[in-house]
């Protein structure tokens, strides 16, 4: 972690199941990295990649060119009942 800020977080969204991960966020020394688990949700995953994530501390998107702030965003608590994103060990 950097400053509090996991350096993986998952991508869960509910399935018939329960919630269960289908990609993962990676940050890299290069950058962001992301893994597709279920390519049933990669557009999704792939759109908050390139399109980016409001970061409510600051009002603003913010993208994986960011790695920071987007991480940081990820890990915001938001009010979403049909996905998730959860750090990861």
């Amino acid at each position: 972690m950097t400053s509090g800020i996991p350096r993986k977080i998952g991508f869960y969204a509910l399935q018939a199941e329960g919630m269960r991960k289908v990609a993962v966020y990676h940050w890299t020394d290069e950058g962001i990295a992301l893994e597709i688990l279920d390519e049933r949700w990669e557009r999704m995953a792939r759109e908050y990649y390139s399109e980016g994530i409001l970061l409510h501390r600051i009002g603003a998107m913010v993208t994986a060119e960011h790695p920071d702030l987007f991480m940081e965003a990820l890990t915001e608590p938001r009010n979403m009942t049909y996905y998730d994103f959860r750090p990861e060990p």
